[in-house]
């Protein structure tokens, strides 16, 4: 058998132990590993499907680490089965030449695992990735992307909420500013 990829090396080995009908040809190694964020997604919400389902948009801005901090905009769309839910996340950054800062944009699908509502107040964790495009001068890139982070949704009044978020993201062989911290507040509509 081959050795493991080095992401999965934490994960337990009988996670890709052959399977127990001999003459199999199944592969082990990166395929067992993509396959199983899928598995623990399929899981995580077979288990949730007790709660209610709801979806929401929210549009938001605010800054990016970057040594210039530029404006950060993007939009959201998220399905939520309590207190578990997915997202796409659509940001943009332009780039800022007089600091060095590259123009970034950003897909990602997010998981996110919310706490029991209190009063007015949710907070949540959200963990996922995507791709990104990084843009500075005449250099391009485009590649994977890791983020994790959480914030807190306020309601206003129904269906309207308040969006604060926190995220670190980690972009693979970007160009420049391969770690990138951002915080953003939006406008959450629940439907």
């Amino acid at each position: 058998m081959r050795e493991r990829p080095r992401a999965c090396r934490r994960l337990p080995a009988a996670l890709f132990a052959p399977p127990a009908r001999t003459g199999s040809a199944r592969q082990h190694g990166p395929r067992a590993c993509r396959r199983l964020p899928a598995a623990l997604f399929a899981l995580l919400f077979l288990g949730a499907g007790a709660g209610r389902a709801s979806a929401d948009l929210t549009v938001f801005a605010g800054r990016t680490s970057t040594p210039a901090a530029p404006a950060t905009r993007g939009a959201a769309l998220g399905i939520s089965l309590q207190p578990a839910g997915v997202e796409f996340e659509y940001a943009g950054t332009p780039a800022d030449r007089a600091a060095g800062s590259p123009a970034l944009r950003t897909g990602l699908f997010n998981l996110i695992l919310g706490a029991p509502r209190r009063g007015r107040f949710r907070i949540y964790g959200s963990v996922g990735g995507g791709l990104y495009r990084q843009r500075l001068d005449t250099h391009a890139r485009v590649g994977l992307a890791a983020s994790a982070g959480g914030g807190v949704n306020v309601s206003l009044a129904e269906p309207l909420r308040v969006r604060l978020d926190y995220r670190a993201l980690a972009l693979r062989g970007a160009v420049s500013h391969r770690r990138q911290r951002r915080v953003y507040a939006g406008l959450n509509v629940a439907f």
